[in-house]
Protein backbone atom coordinates (compact mmCIF):
# COMPACT_ATOMS: atom_id res chain seq x y z
CA UNK A 1 0.00 0.00 0.00
CA UNK A 2 2.74 2.42 0.50
CA UNK A 3 4.53 1.94 -2.70
CA UNK A 4 1.12 2.64 -4.26
CA UNK A 5 0.67 5.92 -2.06
CA UNK A 6 4.47 7.03 -3.26
CA UNK A 7 3.44 6.07 -6.83
CA UNK A 8 0.65 8.28 -6.79
CA UNK A 9 2.17 10.97 -4.64
CA UNK A 10 5.02 11.40 -7.22
CA UNK A 11 2.87 11.30 -10.42
CA UNK A 12 1.02 14.30 -8.97
CA UNK A 13 3.86 15.95 -8.47
CA UNK A 14 5.47 15.47 -11.79
CA UNK A 15 2.26 16.40 -13.32
CA UNK A 16 1.80 19.84 -11.73
CA UNK A 17 4.50 21.42 -13.74
CA UNK A 18 2.40 20.01 -16.89
CA UNK A 19 -0.51 21.95 -15.53
CA UNK A 20 1.35 24.73 -14.61
CA UNK A 21 2.83 25.13 -18.06
CA UNK A 22 0.01 23.74 -20.10
CA UNK A 23 -3.59 24.58 -18.16
CA UNK A 24 -5.74 22.25 -17.60
CA UNK A 25 -7.56 22.71 -20.72
CA UNK A 26 -4.71 22.11 -23.12
CA UNK A 27 -2.93 18.96 -21.23
CA UNK A 28 -3.13 16.11 -23.06
CA UNK A 29 -2.54 12.22 -21.96
CA UNK A 30 0.40 11.77 -23.48
CA UNK A 31 2.15 15.02 -21.92
CA UNK A 32 1.05 12.82 -18.82
CA UNK A 33 2.98 10.30 -19.52
CA UNK A 34 6.03 12.00 -20.43
CA UNK A 35 6.38 13.81 -17.55
CA UNK A 36 5.22 10.80 -15.55
CA UNK A 37 6.91 8.19 -17.29
CA UNK A 38 4.00 6.15 -16.82
CA UNK A 39 3.05 3.44 -19.00
CA UNK A 40 -0.60 4.27 -20.62
CA UNK A 41 -2.07 1.11 -19.07
CA UNK A 42 -0.51 2.03 -15.84
CA UNK A 43 -1.86 6.14 -15.98
CA UNK A 44 -5.35 4.48 -16.74
CA UNK A 45 -5.46 1.57 -14.56
CA UNK A 46 -4.47 4.12 -11.43
CA UNK A 47 -5.97 7.47 -12.56
CA UNK A 48 -8.77 6.14 -14.92
CA UNK A 49 -7.92 9.30 -17.20
CA UNK A 50 -6.91 12.81 -16.96
CA UNK A 51 -9.63 13.89 -15.17
CA UNK A 52 -8.36 11.48 -12.49
CA UNK A 53 -4.82 13.23 -12.32
CA UNK A 54 -6.17 16.18 -12.37
CA UNK A 55 -8.83 15.82 -10.04
CA UNK A 56 -5.85 13.89 -7.32
CA UNK A 57 -3.74 16.82 -8.13
CA UNK A 58 -6.06 19.42 -7.04
CA UNK A 59 -7.48 17.72 -4.20
CA UNK A 60 -4.00 17.06 -2.86
CA UNK A 61 -3.19 20.49 -2.60
CA UNK A 62 -6.26 21.97 -1.09
CA UNK A 63 -5.74 19.16 1.63
CA UNK A 64 -2.26 20.93 2.03
CA UNK A 65 -4.04 24.12 2.56
CA UNK A 66 -6.91 23.22 4.77
CA UNK A 67 -4.02 21.11 6.94
CA UNK A 68 -2.46 24.56 7.40
CA UNK A 69 -5.31 26.63 7.54
CA UNK A 70 -6.16 23.65 10.89
CA UNK A 71 -2.73 24.36 12.38
CA UNK A 72 -3.19 28.05 12.78
CA UNK A 73 -6.63 28.34 13.65
CA UNK A 74 -6.90 25.23 15.73
CA UNK A 75 -6.74 27.36 19.50
CA UNK A 76 -9.42 29.97 18.49
CA UNK A 77 -12.45 29.82 19.76
CA UNK A 78 -14.96 32.92 18.54
CA UNK A 79 -16.76 31.52 15.71
CA UNK A 80 -16.90 34.99 13.39
CA UNK A 81 -12.97 35.18 14.08
CA UNK A 82 -12.94 31.51 12.53
CA UNK A 83 -14.88 32.14 10.09
CA UNK A 84 -12.96 35.22 9.24
CA UNK A 85 -9.57 33.61 9.80
CA UNK A 86 -10.70 30.73 7.65
CA UNK A 87 -11.62 32.34 4.45
CA UNK A 88 -8.60 35.11 4.66
CA UNK A 89 -6.07 32.25 4.87
CA UNK A 90 -7.92 30.05 2.49
CA UNK A 91 -7.83 33.16 0.12
CA UNK A 92 -3.61 33.54 0.68
CA UNK A 93 -3.31 29.78 0.42
CA UNK A 94 -5.10 29.56 -2.54
CA UNK A 95 -3.04 32.29 -4.33
CA UNK A 96 0.09 31.24 -2.93
CA UNK A 97 -0.41 28.18 -4.61
CA UNK A 98 0.08 28.02 -7.94
CA UNK A 99 -2.10 24.60 -8.84
CA UNK A 100 -4.88 26.36 -7.11
CA UNK A 101 -4.15 29.65 -7.97
CA UNK A 102 -4.56 28.71 -11.83
CA UNK A 103 -7.61 25.99 -11.14
CA UNK A 104 -9.85 28.59 -9.44
CA UNK A 105 -8.82 31.25 -12.01
CA UNK A 106 -9.65 29.62 -14.95
CA UNK A 107 -12.46 27.07 -13.88
CA UNK A 108 -15.00 29.43 -15.33
CA UNK A 109 -13.81 28.71 -19.05
CA UNK A 110 -13.61 25.51 -18.87
CA UNK A 111 -14.84 23.32 -21.21
CA UNK A 112 -17.67 21.34 -21.04
CA UNK A 113 -15.68 18.15 -20.93
CA UNK A 114 -14.27 18.95 -17.70
CA UNK A 115 -17.52 19.70 -16.24
CA UNK A 116 -16.71 16.74 -13.74
CA UNK A 117 -13.72 18.04 -12.74
CA UNK A 118 -15.27 21.00 -11.60
CA UNK A 119 -18.13 19.03 -9.85
CA UNK A 120 -15.47 16.75 -8.05
CA UNK A 121 -13.70 19.57 -6.76
CA UNK A 122 -16.92 21.12 -5.61
CA UNK A 123 -17.75 18.38 -3.72
CA UNK A 124 -13.85 17.25 -2.95
CA UNK A 125 -13.40 20.98 -1.01
CA UNK A 126 -17.25 20.47 0.80
CA UNK A 127 -15.92 17.20 2.18
CA UNK A 128 -13.06 18.67 3.45
CA UNK A 129 -14.58 21.51 5.06
CA UNK A 130 -17.30 19.34 6.55
CA UNK A 131 -14.78 17.07 8.35
CA UNK A 132 -12.49 20.14 8.94
CA UNK A 133 -15.42 22.01 10.51
CA UNK A 134 -17.17 19.26 12.40
CA UNK A 135 -14.18 19.07 14.48
CA UNK A 136 -14.64 22.21 15.54
CA UNK A 137 -18.00 20.98 16.95
CA UNK A 138 -20.14 23.02 14.90
CA UNK A 139 -23.76 22.47 14.21
CA UNK A 140 -24.86 21.38 10.54
CA UNK A 141 -26.58 24.93 10.10
CA UNK A 142 -23.09 26.37 11.15
CA UNK A 143 -21.40 24.21 8.47
CA UNK A 144 -23.78 24.59 5.35
CA UNK A 145 -23.27 28.80 5.86
CA UNK A 146 -19.59 28.62 6.70
CA UNK A 147 -19.21 26.08 3.58
CA UNK A 148 -20.92 28.78 1.71
CA UNK A 149 -19.15 31.70 2.87
CA UNK A 150 -15.62 30.10 2.46
CA UNK A 151 -16.34 28.69 -0.83
CA UNK A 152 -18.51 31.62 -2.75
CA UNK A 153 -15.76 33.64 -4.12
CA UNK A 154 -14.43 30.25 -6.11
Amino acid sequence: MVATKDFILRAIEDSKPVFLNQGFQKVKVVDILTSTKISKAKFFRYFGGMLGIMELTIYHELSQCYRLIALKIQHTKNREELLGNIIEMRKKLVAGNPILKQYFATKDFFSTRLEPLKKAIKQNEGDLLQGFLEKYFFSEPDITYFKYCITKDS
